[in-house]
């Protein structure tokens, strides 16, 4: 009976064993961590002189990536995949003065209240300052109450150049780069036709330097081809005439 015990209690006491190095197997690193090899999940068991070193989540990763040799793991360590277990980083410890030694707490900045766009009404026409190009076809300006807003130009398109899912597109950076050079800084005139915004949020309009229809210009001269919208199609047949003589005279998009 005695021996039976024996032979049970050594089983219970050698799967316990198994179970946990199958939980966590390998030796600890010189950080006093190692990885689990199931889903390269890094477990911080013992964090040693090297591993307090660190000041945040980026630095223990890199020293991770330094003194651990499991490559295939590291490759594609992330924050998500660190479990720290306790530990704190050298930064966020608590300050050791006492509350009669702290200098006061600093008053909250000031938030920076966003400004309003003025009214806009249908074919109504606003002087604004273009303070950024994003794309050929697309502009940031500032209205005369300091709003800021996006333009998206009606009836033209320009290639792509920063489209978060389309790579860059031909004829596109020739075309966002003479944007640039035409309206960075310059005051600009607006005019909106029936809709005043697309379904990004971004203000729909045909942009004027003085009496010229730059949306004119960008398909006149080859950067934009025309692309018709409804219900804004106010200068439709004035794009249209000037692809054509643009595909005549083969300029730009149509070289």
């Amino acid at each position: 009976m005695r021996k039976i015990l024996t032979i049970a209690l050594s089983l219970v006491m050698l799967f316990g064993v198994v179970n946990q190095a199958f939980a966590h197997p390998g030796a600890l690193d010189e950080l006093g961590g190692h990885f689990r090899k199931s889903d390269c999940t890094y477990f911080l068991h013992k964090p040693t002189s090297i591993a307090r070193k660190a000041k945040n989540m980026q630095e223990l990763i890199a020293l991770i990536k330094k003194y651990n040799s499991n490559s295939t793991c590291t490759r594609g360590l992330n924050a998500n995949k660190v479990v720290l277990e306790g530990f704190t980083f050298s930064n966020s410890k608590p300050s050791s003065k006492t509350p009669s030694t702290q200098t006061k707490p600093s008053a909250k900045p000031a938030t920076t209240k966003k400004v309003a766009l003025p009214a806009i009404k249908i074919n109504s026409k606003h002087t604004v300052k273009v303070i950024r190009v994003i794309d050929g076809d697309t502009v940031e300006v500032q209205f005369s109450n300091k709003a800021v807003a996006t333009v998206r130009m009606i009836g033209v398109n320009t290639p792509e150049t920063v489209h978060p899912n389309k790579p860059v597109e031909k004829y596109g950076k020739e075309a966002s780069n003479y944007t640039k050079k035409r309206l960075t800084n310059k005051t600009v005139t607006l005019e909106f036709d029936v809709q005043i915004k697309d379904k990004y949020g971004r203000l729909l309009a045909y942009v004027w330097i003085g009496k010229e229809l730059y949306n004119e210009t960008l398909v006149k001269e080859g950067y934009a081809n025309v692309m018709t919208i409804q219900p804004n199609v106010k200068y439709q047949k004035r794009f249209l005439v000037a692809e054509q003589a643009a595909r005549k005279a083969k300029k730009g998009l149509w070289k």
